[in-house]
Order: C-alpha cells, then sequence, then structure tokens
C-alpha cells in the first residue's frame, strides 16, 4: 500500500510547527471558573481529482481538556487520516515525451493508508503567565513522528498585550527502500509499497527527519474593536524529504527515484488585523503571510474573512483565500533536456508540484451556533440538560483551485485541480 503517494498537503506538513497562532477573537480569552472540562471533536473530508489522479482523506478527531483548578489545564486528543485515491508513481515532462511519442511513462499506484495520531499535554498558569508543553505520536504504514512542544505566553498593560514564544522538535522516520551500495541518486529505485516497513525485512529502512521549529507572536488590543497579531516563524529541517516512492524519468531515460537535499530552512512572517464594524455587527479578519526557504521558494497569502452574528448564538463566515508561490531552485518539470525552463537543474530531482510554481484561489463558508442554558431564577450555574454549561456546532465548505505554471504529465498540464473540503464539528463544555 502506497501510503506516502497520496500524502496531502494539509497531512505532507503536520510535521511543521504545530504552535500555530491562536485566533484573535480567543487571544485574551480567560478559563471559566463553572467551566471544568471541555469536549470538542471535529470531521474533515477533503477530496480532489486531478488529471490522471484522485485522492479522498477523512479526518476525525476528538480532543478533551479538563481544569480542575483555575491553575492548570490537562488536555488529551486523537486524530487519524483515512486516505484513499491514486497518485502519480512516476513523472516524465514534455521534452522526453516529444522524443518517446509512442511511449506512455506516466504511472499511478493505489493509494491506502490509514494515519493514528494521539496526543496530550498540559499548561499551567500563574497570574499572567501560561507555560504549555505537549506530545504528539503520529504513526502509519511508512511515516512515524514523536512530536514535543514547549512554549510560554504573558500578559502585559492590562491583558491589552499578549507575547507568546514556542518551541517544536519533530523526530521522524520515513520507510525507504535499500539501494544497492554501487548505485547514485540517478539510479536508486523506488520503494513499491509498505510491506515490511519498520521490521527486520532486509530489503526496507529507514530514513530520518529531525524538525526544529520557533514561533514568536505578539497579539495587540489596540481598542475594543481592533486587535493585531504579528507572528515569526522558522523551522529547520534536516534528513529524507523525498517521497520514496515516486519516480522521475531523468538523463537518457533512467527511471530514478525522486531526489530532495536533505537541509531546508523555512522562515515566514505574518500579520493578522481583526475589527468589528459594529454598525452592522460584522468581525472582518485580514491576513498577510510571506514565506522564503533555502530551497529557493517564495510565497505570499493574503486571506479575509467576514463573519456576522444572524440571531443570538448563530454565525455565519464567509472567506477568501489566494496563494502564490515560485518554484524550488531544482525544480524542473523534464529533466532530461529541452530549453529553458526545462532540463537538468543540478544534482537534485523532484516530481512534486508543490515545488513548482503555481498558485491557488480558496473561496468558502462557515455556519457557528453555540448554545447557552438559560439562566435559573434562584441563581447558580445554568446547565443545559442539567450537564453542559453551553454546546456548540459548526460546519463548513471549502473549494479551492489550483493553477501550475510549468508542472505537466508528460507534457499534458494539469487540468480539473481543484479540491473540496467540507468539515463539521461540536463541542460542549461541563
Amino acid at each position: 500500500m502506497l501510503g506516502s503517494l497520496g500524502r496531502p498537503a494539509h497531512r505532507r506538513t503536520r510535521s511543521a510547527l504545530i504552535a500555530g497562532a491562536a485566533s484573535l477573537v480567543l487571544a485574551f480569552a480567560r478559563v471559566a471558573s463553572a467551566q471544568v472540562a471541555q469536549v470538542d471533536t471535529a470531521h474533515t473530508f477533503y477530496h480532489e481529482a486531478p488529471t490522471r489522479t484522485n485522492m479522498t482523506v477523512y479526518t476525525p478527531g476528538v480532543d478533551v481538556a479538563v481544569t480542575p483548578a483555575e491553575w492548570v489545564t490537562v488536555r488529551g486528543g486523537y486524530e487519524a487520516d483515512i486516505v484513499s485515491g491514486a497518485s502519480v508513481a512516476t513523472k516524465a515532462g514534455s521534452a522526453y515525451q516529444s522524443v518517446n511519442p509512442g511511449v506512455d511513462v506516466i504511472t499511478t499506484a493505489s493509494v491506502k493508508d490509514f494515519r493514528h495520531s494521539p496526543r496530550g499535554g498540559f499548561t499551567l498558569r500563574k497570574g499572567d503567565v501560561a507555560y504549555t508543553a505537549s506530545y504528539t505520536y503520529g504513526t502509519e504504514n511508512d511515516y512515524k513522528s514523536h512530536s514535543i512542544f514547549v512554549g510560554a505566553r504573558t500578559d502585559a498593560f492590562d491583558h491589552n498585550t499578549q507575547f507568546e514564544l514556542s518551541y517544536a522538535r519533530n523526530f521522524d522516520s520515513v520507510c525507504d527502500r535499500v539501494q544497492a551500495v554501487e548505485d547514485t541518486p540517478p539510479r536508486f529505485r523506488a520503494l513499491e509499497d509498505s510491506s515490511g516497513c519498520f521490521t527486520s525485512e532486509e530489503r526496507r529502512r529507514r530514513r530520518a527527519l529531525s524538525i526544529d521549529g520557533f514561533q514568536a507572536s505578539w497579539t495587540q488590543a489596540w481598542t475594543p474593536t481592533f486587535a493585531s497579531q504579528l507572528v515569526y516563524t522558522a523551522q529547520l529541517l534536516d534528513g529524507f524529504q523525498s517521497n520514496p516512492y515516486r519516480s522521475i524519468i531523468v538523463a537518457q531515460g533512467l527511471k530514478a527515484q525522486e531526489h530532495h537535499p536533505d537541509v531546508r530552512v523555512r522562515q515566514a512572517l505574518a500579520l493578522r488585523f481583526n475589527w468589528y464594524l459594529r454598525p452592522i455587527k460584522v468581525a472582518l479578519r485580514l491576513t498577510g503571510r510571506v514565506y522564503r526557504d533555502t530551497w529557493d521558494i517564495t510565497s505570499g497569502t493574503g486571506e479575509l474573512e467576514a463573519e456576522r452574528y444572524l440571531v443570538e448564538g448563530l454565525r455565519l463566515a464567509a472567506r477568501g483565500r489566494f496563494y502564490r508561490q515560485t518554484g524550488a531552485l531544482f525544480w524542473s518539470d523534464d529533466y532530461t533536456g529541452g530549453e529553458p525552463p526545462l532540463g537538468p537543474k543540478g544534482q537534485y530531482f523532484t516530481g512534486d508540484r508543490e515545488l513548482s510554481p503555481f498558485w491557488s484561489l480558496g473561496l468558502g463558508a462557515r455556519v457557528t451556533y453555540t448554545i447557552h442554558p438559560t439562566a435559573k431564577p434562584e441563581g447558580g450555574t445554568a446547565r443545559l440538560l442539567g450537564i453542559f454549561t453551553n454546546a456548540k456546532l459548526g460546519s463548513s465548505a471549502d473549494v479551492m483551485q489550483f493553477s501550475y505554471d510549468e508542472y505537466t504529465l508528460a507534457g499534458v498540464p494539469i487540468t480539473n485541480a481543484r479540491a473540496y473540503i467540507i468539515g463539521a464539528t461540536a463541542g460542549a463544555a461541563f
């Protein structure tokens, strides 16, 4: 079963720094003294079917947070990915196909995988300072991950300012095949399937990937209706970063396993604004993000979201996102030759369309309904069904369109490169 071939974008980055900046709406939230436990569940359905491939991923998850005292919160959770589809196993470009017109070298492989990811952590609070630590374990047919996270947050200036620092470290293992001792990367063969991975099978080996992530953020409430957040993120990846299943046609028609550099340094700077427009009761959220890495990829992202209360407890949000990136330094649609930008690009070669220049546009909507119990006439804590202090339901739908400037399958452009994402959430506080 070819798990890694179908690892979608939102899963490939699972080893990234997991300390994403909190929503500005929640940036200054306090733990309610009456709230002892919170249970949340989320379910996401992802589907795409571009030229000659398709991918479907169902991601269920559940999280439980317990606050037995105001100074401590303990968390636990679980997430899974159920993956099925077909992905490109052998990639060639237009130059190779033009001199071999009768050969269909592009191949695909079926993908089936099941990723399990339990996690746990805690937060300690003392005055205006909070310390957080967590551990996440991920396992699938051909990939294992151990991730630790530590962070510290403090409030200042009457809780109008918040500073946060965090660090994440991943210890990951990727399954690969054993190559012949005398072979070099242009003659490496791709992994056939995940059978024998992480066992004593002599044809399999583990490839290490370590990831260090650092994040710093400054959140500022300027007025009761306007807040901003500045976030800097840095990441160092060291180890095996290729797709072990993917083959590339290189040189004089050799079929070689994809070969990426071992080291990658990534940096990003994001600026977020949140306005609440009282006259029309609409919250606007604007985000801009720039990114640069040592593989020579530069990208920019712009997001805009508007959210409004329709009736008591019912909120509707609409959002849009635009993303644009350049290609990696070693990216080429064809490594066998051709006029620039085709042709070899040094010692590395890739068939990953996410390392090619492309842009994407996403549009989506979200609806959230929060239920609060009616206050008791005699006082005390009001509860739904005698148990919950509040409950929340939500659903979302997004569509993302991708356009690839150079990526082709033997000269055939990718069409219908569109992803559909449907989500559902539910939560309750005790």
